[in-house]
């Protein structure tokens, strides 16, 4: 009786992680489909392009802001780019579009980066770098100035152990971008207050909630944040306005 038992909880278990996972999948492609329905791409890009443009003009205006884009495309040579979680590479498409030269996409998808590639050689964006590679093992030995994530952060947090598995993917995008450089956020499932808080939590356990106690302050912070997209379409919900989209940005301390 305990065996038969024991197996009716196996094939229980093994329906219950099978339902999770076809939910996962499902809330995975709906997030796909806000991020095309919203032509998050090419806002992201611009965006991007005008808060990297804000700093070579020796000050941080708000990406939101009518920032002159007169720079040469040549400074944004030094500027760059990680996407991390690529999938089909078109976000480095539309950043190459915005004048960025020096372009990195990873995922840990094999699948994923052949995609990119053929999309890149197809579209005549052969000079961007496609690598099989996990951000929570990363093995990449460089550092970039800008970061962009599309539901990278979103995909890690449906794992079973996504509070952990977001401190490692705090920490490795800690190591990965350069001090002063940008980390672009793009997320279908939290605000970006829930995306501030996160990043909060992370300094805290990084340095230590005494420290923080006694008052560290900003002198304990690993990102701050500066800016996010506001042209996002809004709706109302329980009398609340928001957006099913939001992309936030923070500064590598």
């Amino acid at each position: 009786m305990i065996k038969i038992l024991m197996r009716k909880a196996q094939c229980w278990g093994y329906k219950v992680i099978g339902m999770l996972l076809i939910l996962k999948i499902s809330q995975i492609f709906r997030n796909m489909g806000m991020l095309e329905k919203y032509d998050v791409m090419d806002t992201v890009a611009i965006w991007t392009k005008k808060l990297c443009v804000s700093f070579i003009q020796g000050g941080l205006s708000s990406a939101n802001d009518n920032i002159k884009f007169e720079v040469d495309d040549k400074y944004l040579f030094d500027y760059p780019v990680l996407d991390l979680g690529t999938g089909n590479g078109l976000l480095l498409q539309a950043l190459a579009k915005q004048g960025f030269s020096d372009l990195t996409g990873t995922d840990y998808s094999e699948g994923a980066i052949e995609l990119a590639r053929n999309l890149a050689a197809r579209d005549g964006f052969t000079t961007i770098s496609f690598l099989v590679d996990d951000v929570l093992e990363t093995k990449l030995d460089r550092k970039f100035k800008v970061i962009t994530d599309k539901g990278t952060l979103d995909a890690i947090g449906l794992h079973p152990d996504g509070r952990a598995k977001r401190v490692m993917y705090w920490e490795s995008i800690s190591n990965l971008v350069e001090p002063g450089g940008l980390v672009v956020i793009t997320s279908c499932n939290h605000t970006k207050d829930e995306l501030l808080q996160e990043v909060e939590e992370f300094g805290m356990r990084k340095f230590g909630k005494e420290d923080a106690d006694r008052g560290a302050g900003d002198s304990h912070q690993i990102f701050r944040y500066l800016d996010h997209v506001q042209t996002y379409p809004t709706i109302m919900f329980g009398g609340v306005e928001g957006s099913q989209v939001c992309t936030v940005a923070f500064q590598r301390v």
